[in-house]
């Protein structure tokens, strides 16, 4: 080849190689071009969907529907140190807020949370402390969305219940330090431990209805003192009506009433319902004799109705007290009525 060919070749390549470095240049400036744009759309999008958070300097400002008027739970304490008092009020206190939800956005309600600590005068400890829980609370409460779902329909299944509440101890001890999971939820854990207990000696068809109301009074007693004191006259109340029911379908004697009343609720208040069941069984007996006199004066043809209904009057008045009559009036009506209930029915 001649020296004027490789000169001819060697600018060849040299243009191609200009062309294609223009090219390469204009590509990348083109795709940083798209990206600003692309950043510019995404802070107009942001900004349209996010408005700017209101200003609030209590956090009680404009307060939701729901809320306004309700009491705000006092669950910011400090001890005599300025250190933050954990407490369940503390959680409440974030709930209360945190209820609102529907109502504002949530980054709202965190707003106005933040706003409300920060204007309870707090030691800078604390109110640190407090804005740092509410970090973790929130957190949480994010994460529970994701556990499965534990309905279990009328017939709750104890597996899938007791696979939920070990769920939430594994996730919020993720959460929270120590004191603050035993302020938050220890309390809580105790009951819900206590539910599945009594829910698994109700469900146990192999003990005696005798049997579940000593185990049903056993369980009770692991509740710490104030809550078992507060809700044992439900809880009681409850677990009667229950196992009496059990003992009404297995066609169980006296005695076997009496000891699931002792069993549950002790000899004093067995005794009390003993002489409920005696008083209730003589009204009843009252009311059956009273019903077949009422009858035959009500189908009296020599009396007229008046004269019925005042004979009637007079002997529910010697047969019962002012208070039964009441009672007794009521089943009349009642009585009066289901004919015509029952034809009604029947078209």
């Amino acid at each position: 080849m001649t020296p004027r060919a490789r000169m001819i070749r060697w600018l060849l390549l040299l243009a191609l190689s200009l062309v294609l470095l223009v090219f390469v240049i204009q590509q990348r400036q083109q795709r940083s071009a798209d990206k600003d744009q692309e950043a510019v759309s995404v802070i107009a999008s942001n900004s349209v969907a996010l408005p700017a958070l209101p200003r609030f300097v209590t956090g009680l400002e404009s307060l939701p529907h729901s809320l306004q008027g309700a009491d705000v739970p006092d669950g910011l304490q400090m001890d005599a140190s300025g250190q933050l008092i954990l407490s369940r009020a503390l959680r409440d206190l974030f709930d209360f807020f945190l209820s609102a939800q529907g109502e504002e956005p949530i980054r709202v309600i965190l707003t106005r949370i933040q706003a409300y600590i920060r204007n309870h005068h707090l030691s800078p400890q604390a109110e640190t402390q407090a804005l740092h829980i509410l970090d973790e609370y929130v957190a949480y409460k994010k994460a529970t969305q994701n556990l499965p779902d534990s309905s279990t329909g009328p017939h709750p299944d104890l597996a899938i219940l007791r696979g939920r509440m070990n769920a939430l101890q594994s996730l919020r001890k993720q959460y929270f330090e120590p004191d603050v999971l035993q302020a938050f939820f220890g309390e809580q854990e105790v009951y819900d431990q206590y539910t599945l207990t009594r829910m698994q000696i109700m469900q146990d068809n192999h003990l005696s209805p005798e049997a579940k109301a000593s185990a049903l009074s056993e369980a009770l007693d692991t509740l710490p003192m104030q809550l078992r004191q507060s809700m044992q006259p439900q809880i009681q109340y409850e677990s009667l009506q229950a196992l009496t029911q059990d003992w009404k379908k297995r066609h169980g004697s006296a005695a076997q009433l009496r000891q699931i009343r002792e069993n549950l609720v002790g000899a004093a208040a067995a005794d009390r319902l003993d002489a409920l069941d005696q008083a209730q069984s003589q009204f009843d007996g009252k009311v059956q004799q009273f019903m077949q006199q009422r009858t035959a004066l009500m189908n009296n043809a020599s009396l007229s109705p008046d004269e019925r209904q005042n004979q009637v009057d007079q002997l529910r008045s010697s047969m019962f007290t002012a208070q039964e009559q009441i009672r007794v009036h009521a089943m009349e009506q009642e009585k009066a009525t289901a004919p015509a209930a029952s034809g009604a029915g029947a078209l």
